[in-house]
This record gives structure tokens, C-alpha cells and sequence, in this order.
């Protein structure tokens, strides 16, 4: 539909982008990139019909799937308060048609929608936790490389110790 990497913050009318009051409705098609970690956007989605894939690390080796997210969902919410980098990719799975909210708009979409504003809380909640879940993995993982680790020095030191015990023993010393 069109390159992730062309976005500025400059947003323009796209194709398959349909106006609405204080949002507008975009369509994106299967493994099209809605956004792109470390990205920096000032909008949010919200799904209408379809479902996104939502990646941290994507395309890399070290890629995971962090959900599927269909319709009601929202993403992108951090991006609209914080103003910080994308902390995930997100990828069209399958035909998707999204809400797009831009943080120019987020104001006056949530007054008009105000079922939304839970909405977009409880994703927010929800994407805290799954992360959270994430950091202990990742931890768990480093803890046991180093339990791992410990345990090969000890072995090492230890065939160290035989070795000059034997080495010294072949000396008659």
C-alpha cells in the first residue's frame, strides 16, 4: 500500500483512506507494515474489521509474536501520549481495515467516543503486561545463561586443578 519508511510526521491522505469527523479509515493487505518499531508516529489505530500481527525484533532473528490483535483493538495508543519511538511492529494479517487517530484528534475523538478512552486504556494495560511478561522471559533466559555459565567456569577450574594436579604428579613431585 505504501512504504513504511516513507511516513513522516507529516501525514497525507493515502489510498484506501475514507475522511471520517475526527478520524479517518485506512486498508491495509496481508504482511503490509502498519508501523515499524523504533518508528516515531503520532497516531493510533483502532481495528474495524480484520486482524494485525504485533512483533517485537521483526524480521530479525530474534523475532517474536507478541498477539493478534482483531476487531476493537487498539495500538499504537503509546506512541499518541508519549511521543517516544514504536516499541513494536505492527503487520497486517490479512485484510484489515483500521480507524486511524491522529494525536491532533485523539481529544475530540475520545469526547465523541467516549467508550473509546476504555478502550484504549485497556490496550495500554493489556500491551504493559504482555511486555512485562516479555522482560521476565528475557530475564529468566539471561539467569539461566548465567547459572549456565557459572557451572562451565566451576567445571573449567576444576579439570584446571586435575590437570595441574596430574601435571605435577608426572613430575614425581
Amino acid at each position: 500500500m505504501y512504504e513504511i519508511a516513507e511516513r513522516t510526521r507529516t501525514v497525507s491522505r493515502r489510498k484506501g483512506e475514507r475522511k471520517m469527523e475526527n478520524a479517518s479509515m485506512l486498508e491495509f493487505h496481508a504482511d503490509d507494515i502498519i508501523l515499524k518499531e523504533g518508528g516515531t508516529y503520532e497516531e493510533m489505530y483502532k481495528i474495524i474489521s480484520g486482524s494485525v500481527a504485533v512483533y517485537i525484533r521483526y524480521g530479525e532473528k530474534e523475532e517474536h509474536l507478541i498477539g493478534i490483535y482483531s476487531k476493537s483493538k487498539c495500538f499504537g495508543e503509546t506512541n499518541v501520549f508519549s511521543s517516544q519511538p514504536s516499541i513494536y511492529t505492527v503487520v497486517a494479517y490479512g485484510d484489515v481495515c483500521l480507524m486511524r487517530i491522529t494525536k491532533d484528534s485523539l481529544e475530540e475523538f475520545i469526547r465523541r467516543n467516549p467508550r473509546n478512552a476504555i478502550d484504549i486504556m485497556q490496550n495500554m494495560v493489556h500491551t504493559n503486561m504482555l511486555m512485562q511478561k516479555n522482560i521476565d522471559l528475557l530475564l529468566d533466559d539471561i539467569y539461566e545463561k548465567q547459572d549456565i555459565n557459572k557451572r562451565r567456569t566451576e567445571e573449567m577450574k576444576d579439570k584446571i586443578r586435575q590437570y595441574r594436579m596430574n601435571g605435577f604428579n608426572l613430575l614425581g613431585v
